[in-house]
């Protein structure tokens, strides 16, 4: 029912107006426009022709089934999108979530400085917000990713290990039994596997810390930018340069992630068997009484 509801509310016309491809081709054809103001007549015919083809195409765009389709994925997209940022902001401890809210105050702020920039540099001020809504995106699933790595980190299954390895280590040194020793030699070399695991969720924990700073750097240094734009005859440049800084920024986030990506089902095992033996042990602690 809520998706429906939703889907009533579209407005298509609106839609297919805000479409970036015909915001572009408006903008094109006023500039046109503008620059042949000398004769009168050729800019009155592009301007026809420009507000005649607008006409025709929102007359028939949003009406098409196809269109419809695609808009409503679009919307429905977004909505899963929105709601799946709520569900890991939900799922944070208090310092991540002050964290968050912060650096969407900040972006917030970004969107206010650009509403005062002139209207001929939306199209590029849309790209730079979107760009923005990524980072925020990316920035809160960093944080949902750090919050896992921070469990496995503080459990005691590190220690059990290290611990284990060392009672083993010291009884190969007093075994004489070649067979034996090996045996205990290949239990060893398994749980230094197992403690590997932790070693690799340390370092992908600071990676993670390191692609949060450098979002938070990203989206101050958006912010002291947009701070300097309104009323400056060089807007347009200095929209370049800031769409260029959040394109290296969005593409050093995209580069890394894929080392990011967590062994978290591993490392889940590893706290479940950390549970099952301190179970084992309990029980073994209950029997033990018992017969006594």
């Amino acid at each position: 029912m809520d998706k429906d509801s939703n889907i009533s509310t579209i407005d298509f016309t609106r839609e297919a107006f805000l479409h970036p491809a015909n915001l572009v081709s408006l903008l094109v054809a006023t500039i046109i426009a503008l620059v042949m103001s000398g004769t009168g007549l050729i800019t009155n015919s592009i301007l026809s022709l420009t507000f005649g083809a607008e006409l025709l195409y929102l007359g028939i765009v949003p009406n098409l089934s196809s269109y419809r389709q695609s808009v409503i994925r679009k919307k429905q997209r977004e909505q899963n999108e929105v709601n799946g940022d709520k569900t890991l902001f939900h799922q944070l401890d208090v310092r991540s979530q002050k964290r968050f809210l912060v650096l969407k105050h900040i972006a917030s702020e970004v969107k206010s400085n650009f509403s005062n920039l002139p209207y001929s540099s939306r199209g590029m001020l849309n790209h730079i917000e979107k760009k923005l809504d990524d980072l925020l995106s990316t920035y809160l699933t960093l944080l949902d990713m750090n919050r896992r790595y921070q469990i496995y980190m503080n459990s005691e299954v590190e220690d059990q290990l290290k611990n284990e390895v060392a009672s083993q280590e010291d009884q190969i040194s007093k075994i004489e039994s070649e067979q034996l020793k090996a045996t205990k030699e290949r239990r060893v070399k398994i749980l230094r596997k197992r403690l590997n695991k932790f070693d690799v969720a340390k370092e992908k924990y600071l990676i993670c810390e390191t692609h949060l700073e450098t979002i938070e750097d990203a989206t101050r240094f958006i912010y002291e930018q947009s701070m300097t734009m309104p009323n400056a005859e060089d807007v347009d440049s200095k929209l370049d340069h800031l769409l260029v800084e959040m394109e290296e920024a969005t593409t050093i986030i995209e580069e890394l992630d894929q080392s990011l990506l967590p062994g978290f089902d591993e490392l889940d095992q590893e706290l479940e068997l950390a549970e099952l033996r301190k179970e084992a042990e309990n029980l073994n602690k209950k029997t033990e009484q018992k017969v006594k």
